[in-house]
């Protein structure tokens, strides 16, 4: 397991923060929890000792509008819904999607950045992978992370597929570079940005999505009655063009 990858307290998941009669952390901090392994939407950064993206900015915006501090701790795909059942957190951000799932059993923001569910593979392997048949193969190595929705997906759709789950979301880029897997499975976003910075990879299903979505905020528990005032910021981000700013900066 990587090293220091961001502060995490496990007594967070037990934790008995109290709350104010608006529903915001009387200690005037919010607690960001993040994955933190997805760029551009929040990635650690180790030369830097920080995280940084898309989502770790416009958390620290939304901080800033109710009035509050902000600090970040790391969580994981596979502890993410789990943590905020047990208030491991005030708000997680990272890429996280908005399932039907999470709309049912969980509480989530509005969405705010639209995506769905594609693939990176090779240069010059593109016309392999024509479509969901044509990975759904014993031959094709898909990598994904574990515990999110990019390893449900695999699993529904992808049965036949040689499924290699990989522990750091960021590295799976090398890995497919590098020819230790054949297909990234990911969203629009994360492909759009790698195909930038890794020219022997390619998205060749980008324009034609196999899902479409948004990504959204995940709210721990306590945080849960809050829930109307961020949506309502997040509105007025998007009005002020604040979203659009984010999306030039980070995604363009």
């Amino acid at each position: 397991m990587r090293k220091n990858f961001g502060k995490y307290d496990e007594t967070n998941i037990k934790s008995n923060k109290k709350y104010n009669l608006e529903g915001l952390p009387a200690s005037g901090i919010l607690r960001v929890a993040t994955p933190g392994d997805y760029r551009p939407m929040a990635c650690w950064e180790p030369r830097l000792q920080a995280y940084r993206g898309f989502d770790i900015e416009l958390a620290r915006s939304l901080a800033a509008a109710l009035g509050l501090g902000v600090t970040f701790c790391r969580t994981s795909w596979q502890r993410l819904e789990t943590e905020a059942r047990h208030a491991a957190f005030d708000l997680a951000v990272g890429g996280i999607s908005r399932t039907q799932e999470r709309v049912a059993t969980l509480t989530v923001s509005a969405g705010y950045l639209a995506t769905g569910k594609t693939i990176l593979c090779r240069r010059g392997e593109e016309a392999r992978f024509s479509d969901l048949a044509a990975i759904n193969r014993a031959d094709v190595r898909v990598v994904c992370n574990p515990g999110g929705t990019n390893e449900a997906f695999v699993r529904r759709f992808l049965p036949q597929a040689d499924v290699r789950l990989f522990p750091e979301n960021a590295a799976i880029p090398g890995e497919i570079a590098a020819g230790r897997g054949d297909v990234m499975l990911t969203e629009t976003v994360e492909a759009a940005y790698y195909i930038r910075r890794y020219p022997g990879l390619m998205a060749p299903l980008l324009q034609r999505p196999f899902s479409r979505g948004e990504f959204c905020f995940l709210f721990g528990r306590d945080f849960a009655p809050a829930a109307g005032q961020v949506d309502r910021f997040l509105a007025s981000f998007r009005q002020q063009g604040m979203l659009q700013r984010l999306t030039d900066q980070y995604l363009s």
